[in-house]
């Protein structure tokens, strides 16, 4: 009995150990871009309020549509007459003196009516044009979600390929502090066995001294990024986020390299088309201003029931309860407002030149965008060819001035000058390297096709 408790308390902790580890590794794993992205779309909050904000906007096409539809009221009216109206009526109708007039108390002290109202409009020209601004309303929303997807993958992107790049650039100066540490070892070797001089060891010494203080304010703003992603994201900032490593030379990257025809690009642009949306529902404002002039025609309905008591005693068998029913048409016609939807039609028509003025404005802003940011792109390009040929160079440089050094051919001044020279060149070719990625967002966000872009890529 004892071996089989034994037996199970062992199954009972590697069962634990099991689903703790992977626990661990699912809170490990790595997020790639595309992953990223996914979650942001997921949990950001601004995108939830988007979708909240289709939601609503289709919800108003189904109470505009409502507006037309039979409308059906039921009502009750209980009253207590605290004081009667008096009505004078002529005496003579009484056998009283001609001329004169009697007063008369009239009704009941309590009253109750109920009943049904039924009305429904047949002809109101301005259903059709609050009916279209409700769905151009719907159209501006689902456009304004597409707007802040895009915006919400264009911040995650920046602050990934932010993160990923200051990561990258933390890894390589701990390559080049893991052998500025070998330098000044053997130096210090040099040293005890009086074969170097002290003022050589403390160059080496402060070269190495500032390589550390650079990796460790490296590693607090790849801190501070990392937590700027998870904030683009969604993700709680106490939750821990690694992200996958990958190959961002450009050799390996030419899809990143490629450009596209910038012509006619700018009808891409979702805030363009938000534009275009906004100038339709100015138009249509101004028809629903000129539909005020025209008629309503409506049919209505009412059935009631009344009855009038001196008591309460209004469902006693002895109560009598009088029905009455009407059917009717109503026709509405405007004359005259005081001029108010003259000027309601004069302001709509200027706010549609407004509109108009904006979309041609946003035409030409958009193709100044795509002019810069392919410029800015192309330009980026260059520099990273360039500084990729200094960044190998002052790497092949570092390393045959080490190698010289340790065969006593080089000064510990040579030795701490191209130490200098290679981390001035990995700080310049990261840089670019952020500047290249950032380029190609803008761009592919200035052309509209960034959402795209995004997709293709992972």
């Amino acid at each position: 009995m004892k071996f089989n408790k034994k037996m199970e308390s062992a199954k009972f902790l590697f069962v634990v150990f099991f689903l703790s580890s992977m626990g661990i590794q699912a809170q490990q794993r790595s997020y790639s871009l595309k992953e990223c992205i996914n979650y942001a779309t997921t949990y950001n909050g601004d995108l939830k309020n988007a979708q909240t904000d289709v939601l609503i906007s289709k919800k108003k096409i189904t109470e505009q549509v409502g507006t037309y539809l039979p409308q059906i009221t039921a009502s009750s009216d209980f009253a207590d007459n605290l004081k009667l109206p008096v009505q004078l009526v002529p005496a003579g109708l009484f056998g009283g003196t001609p001329g004169t007039y009697l007063p008369l108390t009239l009704g009941t002290k309590y009253s109750w009516t109920s009943g049904v109202q039924l009305s429904q409009s047949v002809y109101n020209p301005a259903f059709s044009t609050n009916l279209k601004s409700a769905k151009l309303n719907k159209t501006l929303s689902e456009q304004s979600q597409v707007l802040t997807k895009e915006q919400i993958m264009y911040n995650v992107s920046v602050a990934y390929y932010n993160s990923l790049v200051i990561q990258k650039q933390y890894n390589t100066l701990k390559t080049t502090l893991e052998s500025s540490a070998q330098s000044l070892k053997i130096l210090e070797l040099k040293l005890n066995n009086g074969m170097a001089k002290k003022i050589d060891v403390d160059k080496v010494r402060v070269s190495y001294n500032n390589t550390k203080s650079h990796m460790q304010q490296m590693e607090l703003s790849h801190t501070q990024s990392i937590n700027t992603l998870k904030y683009r994201m969604g993700m709680p900032i106490d939750s821990t986020l690694t992200l996958a490593d990958i190959n961002m030379d450009l050799a390996t990257n030419q899809d990143l390299a490629s450009s596209s025809n910038n012509e006619g690009q700018f009808e891409n642009r979702i805030d363009f088309q938000m534009k275009e949306t906004n100038l339709h529902l100015q138009e249509n404002a101004k028809k629903q201003s000129l539909a005020a002039f025209f008629p309503t025609f409506s049919l209505y309905g009412n059935f009631n029931y009344n009855a009038m008591q001196e008591d309460l005693k209004f469902f006693q068998s002895s109560s009598n309860w009088f029905s009455s029913s009407t059917i009717g048409i109503r026709l509405s016609v405007p004359i005259f407002d005081g001029l108010q939807k003259q000027s309601k039609v004069a302001v709509a028509k200027l706010n549609v030149e407004k509109g108009k003025e904006n979309l041609l404005m946003a035409e030409q802003s958009i193709k100044l965008d795509i002019a810069n940011y392919d410029t800015e792109f192309k330009n980026a390009i260059d520099n990273i060819k360039n500084e990729k040929e200094n960044l190998d160079l002052a790497e092949s440089v570092y390393k045959e001035t080490q190698l010289q050094y340790k065969q006593g051919m080089s000064t510990s001044l040579e030795l701490v000058q191209t130490e200098s020279s290679l981390l001035e060149a990995q700080n310049n070719y990261f840089n670019k390297l952020l500047d290249l990625y950032i380029a190609r967002i803008n761009l592919e966000k200035s052309k509209g096709t960034l959402i795209k872009f995004i997709n293709n890529q992972f």
